[in-house]
């Protein structure tokens, strides 16, 4: 009988010392179901606004990107170019050509809508005789204001300081035909 005592006290001792199972609703299952939604590296953004731009310019730079052409007259024959990138317009690239003596080629970066950045590229000039001129003018924008403004990668006074719906940039972003982009290129310019 106290054989039988004995084991019955060291089963209910072992029995007591087990851990409880947790059930689903305790914190290390929340805990691995907020581990199971990892946080996408391109959602990250830079503490630096500038660094933040870069990434997204640099980022539809490398992305395969839908592209839809267009081309027609203004002073010369003008190229356009749409990216689209998850069916949202990411870039515009206008090749305005050369007239005279200049080439010029200006490219705009948007994300969710919203101007980011522009690009323009200007070669030759005045009669430059003898010299390819270039110019390189970038434009860092934060909620449609330049941030930043560099000319040939040195900081200056921007030429366009903030940017609203009249702004090529944002008429094109909205263009439908290339009627529209032309009135936009073509006629506003003039």
């Amino acid at each position: 009988m106290k054989h039988l005592s004995f084991l019955f006290l060291t089963a209910l001792l072992l029995a007591c010392s087990r851990p409880e199972p947790q059930s689903k609703t305790h914190a290390p299952d929340t805990v691995l179901k907020e581990q199971a939604t990892p946080v996408k590296p391109d959602k990250v953004e830079p503490a630096d606004p500038i660094a933040s731009i870069r990434q997204r310019v640099e980022g539809i730079n490398t992305a395969t990107l839908e592209q839809k052409h267009f081309e027609f007259t203004c002073d010369e024959q003008m190229k356009v170019d749409y990216f689209y990138l998850d069916g949202e317009i990411a870039k515009i690239t206008v090749d305005y050509g050369t007239v005279g003596d200049v080439y010029a080629r200006e490219d705009y970066y948007y994300s969710a809508g919203k101007l980011i950045f522009t690009y323009e590229f200007v070669e030759g000039g005045p009669a430059c005789e003898g010299c390819i001129k270039k110019n390189e003018y970038r434009s860092y924008i934060s909620e449609d204001r330049v941030i930043r403004y560099l000319k040939d990668k040195t900081p200056g006074k921007c030429r366009t300081c903030t940017f609203d719906s009249k702004s090529k940039q944002y008429r094109l972003l909205q263009a439908k035909t290339p009627e529209d982009m032309k009135w936009i290129l073509c006629k506003l310019r003039s």
